[in-house]
């Protein structure tokens, strides 16, 4: 299959989970959660209250069409993943690189679909009485576990993997031009969330915060495709 079609897959699967992120978490974080949950429950959540208060923002079908854009189309990032080791020269640290993304997107949508589990539980949590709240509790924190375990697992090892294809941008290892490491995810992602941290009362910044791996990775597909677009004009010409 041609690179130029991975990459527009890598297009299309960014574009599909930076949706889903904005829908499933991209809200602003409440400033007091004691206004959301009583004193007690904030005790009993501990570090997890901030998540549980920012869990209350939507509504159980916003949650769900948070999940299924990044579900089904997580084989698109799979696929694409094919088109990102086609761009570098073949060396076992390529091999490397390539393994760590496959990985990280193997392992994304529990990581991604984990936050459902613990919006629903939380919104659970916050309707129940008082003599059901401790089973809530107990549900929202094996959420929590088992999101967390996931989520963390996905995000480092992509993080690790873009910055292995950054390095082989770097070292001209790559079809790409040394220029390309500009609009690598690794400074794109660091960029977007610095930026969107300044605005913490803004919905937009909250929303591409939120978001802010895919979008990365969407400013990449979109620059590798228009890189190997000139390379074709230019060989052309």
């Amino acid at each position: 299959m041609p690179v130029r079609v991975l990459l527009i897959f890598g297009v299309l699967a960014a574009l599909c989970w930076t949706v889903a992120d904005v829908l499933l978490v991209g809200f602003v974080q409440p400033n007091d959660v004691s206004f959301l949950f009583p004193q007690n429950l904030v005790e009993a959540l501990g570090d997890d209250a901030d998540m549980a208060a920012l869990m209350l923002r939507a509504s159980p079908d916003r949650l769900f069409w948070g999940v299924v854009p990044a579900t089904f189309s997580v084989v698109l990032y799979l696929a694409a993943s094919f088109g990102v080791y086609r761009l570098m020269r073949p060396s076992a640290f390529s091999n490397a690189a390539w393994g760590l993304l496959f990985c990280s997107y193997a392992l994304s949508p529990l990581g991604h679909a984990g936050f459902y589990y613990v919006g629903m539980a939380a919104q659970g949590l916050s309707a129940s009485p008082p003599d059901a709240q401790g089973v809530w509790l107990v549900q929202f924190g094996r959420f929590m576990g088992l999101l967390s375990v996931h989520w963390l697992a996905a995000v480092g090892l992509s993080a690790a993997g873009w910055f292995a294809v950054l390095l082989q941008i770097v070292r001209g290892r790559t079809v790409l031009p040394k220029s390309a490491a500009f609009f690598s995810p690794v400074p794109i992602g660091v960029a977007v969330a610095a930026v969107c941290g300044l605005f913490p009362e803004s919905a937009v910044a909250a929303s591409l915060g939120g978001a802010s791996l895919n979008v990365a990775q969407l400013v990449f597909f979109s620059a590798a495709l228009f890189f190997t677009r000139q390379q074709r004009l230019d060989m052309k010409s």
